[in-house]
């Protein structure tokens, strides 16, 4: 469908439980500049770890891997990505059903979001679920002009019609930011939007710089728990 990857070559990389891709320049099709406006679900994951790869034109979550196979959810790392424009970096959506495996041992790294919609984003639909996102780690980012640069959305419904409107099951913790900064082109840079009978706990913001219009940049908290070390601005509200 894209790449310069063919199907059949990942269908055989899907056989693996460990390798590696370098090198990599994601380029959708040009008559289908936001082919994952859907947001397919990219809570997968194998051992995996992208090199050195540019994403071009709007990807919806984590690149443009829907190929791998969805029981594959932990034990992640993406690194070295230039990201933009298009949706971010997101893990979700969760609890699309009640019985879904969770996400875990995530880590994102040494990334720059250039005019995205979000930075890096937790999302899930707000309906039961025995699901989880825990063990996820967001390092050595860089936002440039990023609508949402930092966000946890446990009432996600991305076209506001039939939402469940109910308390997510999911339940998410340990979850760690460290040296975010950047500018934001909103007012609110850090968005904490927690389930009020799953609160998202163990969240950490270490050594977060958004600022928005050269001012500091704002914090919402919903249902949340966790710690600030080192400079955060804006400043935590936990």
């Amino acid at each position: 469908m894209l790449l310069a990857l063919e199907e059949k070559v990942m269908e055989e990389l899907t056989r693996h439980k460990h390798f590696k891709l370098f090198g990599l320049m994601l380029v959708p099709p040009q008559n289908q500049p936001q082919f994952m406006s859907h947001e397919e679900d990219i809570t997968f994951a194998l051992e995996l770890s992208m090199d050195l790869a540019k994403i071009m034109q709007s990807l919806s979550a984590l690149m443009a891997l829907w190929w791998l196979p969805p029981t594959f959810k932990s034990n992640l790392r993406i690194e070295n990505i230039v990201c933009g424009p298009g949706h971010g970096i997101s893990i979700g959506s969760l609890a699309k059903d009640l019985q879904e495996e969770g996400v875990q041992n995530v880590t994102v790294k040494n990334v720059v979001f250039s005019r995205t919609q979000n930075g890096v984003r937790i999302k899930a639909w707000g309906k039961p679920s025995n699901g989880f996102a825990r063990k996820i780690l967001f390092q050595h980012i860089v936002m440039d002009n990023v609508q949402n640069p930092i966000v946890i959305d446990q009432n996600y419904c991305p076209r506001h019609k039939g939402c469940p409107g109910k308390a997510s099951g999911v339940k998410i913790n340990d979850v760690t930011y460290q040296d975010i900064h950047g500018t934001s082109a909103t007012k609110v840079a850090v968005k904490f939007d927690c389930s009020p009978t799953n609160p998202c706990v163990g969240i950490k913001l270490e050594n977060v710089r958004l600022t928005h219009m050269n001012q500091t940049a704002q914090a919402t908290c919903n249902n949340v728990g966790g710690i600030a070390a080192g400079l955060v601005q804006p400043t935590s509200c936990f």
